[in-house]
């Protein structure tokens, strides 16, 4: 059974590689089963056995990495939104350039960058409300949307170009692009 599971992780591992190699170059949507197979050097047949499409293996591609970091996703909320969390997270972002590009990018899936939004939408919300409470939801949902596609395309850009920033000033930049669209907002 031991061989058995290292062969399943080494095909897997294969795909995988495969596909983000494709995911360079093209949308997700424009990847085949027969395409993604050649370029791992694997059989179709295989491929079924353990995918039905080839954004089933982005999806687990996805939640590997979600899963991998989610410690320190989980300490940005558990410490308050602390902005010193915000550049562990950027940290790991850039650590992983490569992926991350892929996963935020227009290559990726979409429903990763809106698995993403709405994994941080209510308790960024939350927290507006708190620190602005005569803005009613209405208003912070369109800000919130402003701030968070606006940041998407500033990561990208950040991890594109050697822009000599840490994830330290990077996260303290866009937090404060953030709180200032919060107050601009006030005059709307």
């Amino acid at each position: 059974m031991n061989n058995q599971d290292a062969r399943v992780r080494v095909t897997k591992e294969m795909l995988h590689r495969a596909l983000l190699r494709m995911l360079k170059e093209q949308p997700i949507g424009t990847v085949s089963v027969k395409d993604l197979c050649a370029k791992a050097g694997i059989n179709r047949g295989t491929f079924y056995l353990h995918y039905g499409q080839p954004q089933d293996v982005l999806k687990e591609i996805e939640n590997n990495f979600i899963a991998e970091n989610m410690e320190i996703f989980g300490q940005f909320w558990d410490n308050g939104r602390n902005v010193s969390y915000l550049a562990a997270i950027y940290s790991c972002i850039l650590q992983n350039r490569d992926l991350s590009r892929i996963l935020l990018g227009d290559n990726g899936d979409p429903q990763f960058r809106n698995s993403m939004r709405n994994l941080v939408k209510d308790g960024i919300l939350d927290e507006w409300q708190k620190e602005f409470p005569t803005y009613d939801r209405e208003r912070l949902e369109f800000i919130f949307d402003y701030v968070f596609l606006g940041s998407m395309r500033l990561i990208l850009n950040w991890i594109d170009d050697d822009q000599d920033l840490s994830p330290s000033q990077f996260a303290r930049r866009l937090e404060r692009l953030g709180h200032y669209s919060l107050i601009a907002a006030g005059e709307f």
